[in-house]
């Protein structure tokens, strides 16, 4: 679709004026893949100018760990991740590590970017839940039991190329995961679920828990998306699903399309269960890629939108095709600010 002047004036003021939050971002594997390749003040140099010509006040960034670092150097890996973060937050007085929700409370009013630690995955982890209490301190506030595979708590849906069912639910660990992180305070996210852990964690969950970065499964088929029943029992419980930009969620490349189908996942989910459930998490998957050595990766094309930057253009299309600009406000950051303020410590 074409873009119309004076929406994406309208976009571009709520995205300077109201919360904008990005719910899952590689950011810490990202920040780790530069430092490695001999990089230094890497979020200054390669996130602060696009999030900021984005409006973003918050990123919820995962510790995310490729297959070939597991199992023996998945805690490396993770706490290498972590560090990397830490110190480049710390370096940085733009940014601010969001611990709690005064924290966010003071992105907010300092215009500060805030960023929110989680795991993305607890396979490194095994089933020594002794971790979770060294990840805590170290700012982790939230955790996925796994990603799109198989590990002691629970089992992943199929990754996002593939459309396979994939059975098997919640192991005891797996139980027991979830009822220690909602006694820690940690928010769980089930975007990589699978159906079968889903419906696990609808069982035992006590507290609101979401999906950082998933679609809906009637707009688009795949198993990574959610389905009508999920997405409503997502709502019922108080969490909110982030609109995924990753082409083989959405159902298309990038270009004018790729907003058509975007705002049509968006548009169903809030039809669905009400526009204050859903928010943004677009995984910038090419992001990651692009920070690997060149020798390493060929070029890819899997996000819809191309960076955090073009953001605006998508808020732009959902008031074009006709949103309430109040609903608008909560999908950009508004309904991500008042999960997370529910969720983090006091």
């Amino acid at each position: 679709m074409q873009i119309e002047e004076q929406y994406l004036e309208q976009a571009v003021r709520l995205h300077q004026s109201c919360p904008v939050v990005d719910a899952h971002l590689d950011l810490a594997g990202e920040l780790l893949l530069h430092v490695n390749n001999g990089e230094r003040d890497v979020l200054r140099r390669h996130y602060l100018e696009e999030l900021r010509e984005g409006g973003f006040n918050l990123v919820v960034s995962s510790v995310y760990l490729e297959n070939q670092y597991l199992p023996e150097m998945g805690l490396r890996m993770a706490m290498d991740q972590i560090g990397v973060l830490l110190e480049e937050v710390d370096r940085n007085e733009e940014f601010l590590l969001v611990k709690t929700a005064r924290d966010l409370d003071r992105a907010l009013e300092e215009d500060r970017i805030g960023i929110l630690l989680y795991l993305e995955g607890m396979d490194f982890m095994g089933t020594d839940f002794l971790l979770l209490r060294t990840l805590w301190e170290m700012g982790v506030r939230g955790a996925s039991l796994t990603w799109s595979r198989r590990n002691a708590l629970a089992s992943g849906c199929c990754v996002a190329s593939r459309r396979v069912p994939v059975p098997g639910g919640l192991t005891d660990e797996g139980v027991e995961a979830v009822r220690r992180m909602e006694e820690m305070g940690m928010f769980l996210d089930v975007s990589h679920l699978n159906d079968d852990g889903f419906e696990d964690v609808c069982a035992v969950a006590e507290k609101p828990f979401a999906a950082t970065h998933s679609n809906s499964r009637t707009i688009y088929f795949n198993y990574r998306n959610l389905t009508d029943a999920q997405l409503r029992r997502l709502a019922e419980r108080g969490g909110v699903a982030g609109l995924n930009g990753c082409s083989y969620l959405v159902g298309c490349g990038q270009g004018d399309e790729a907003l058509d189908w975007l705002c049509s996942h968006a548009e169903y989910m809030a039809a669905s269960v009400g526009a204050d459930k859903v928010g943004y998490g677009f995984d910038f998957c090419d992001a990651y890629d692009n920070a690997k050595p060149r020798s390493s990766w060929e070029e890819n094309h899997n996000d819809c939108l191309v960076s955090h930057r073009h953001v605006p253009r998508l808020t732009a299309a959902l008031l074009q095709r006709g949103m309430k600009e109040e609903d608008v406000k909560g999908i950009i950051g508004g309904n991500w600010v008042r999960y997370f303020r529910r969720m983090l410590p006091k």
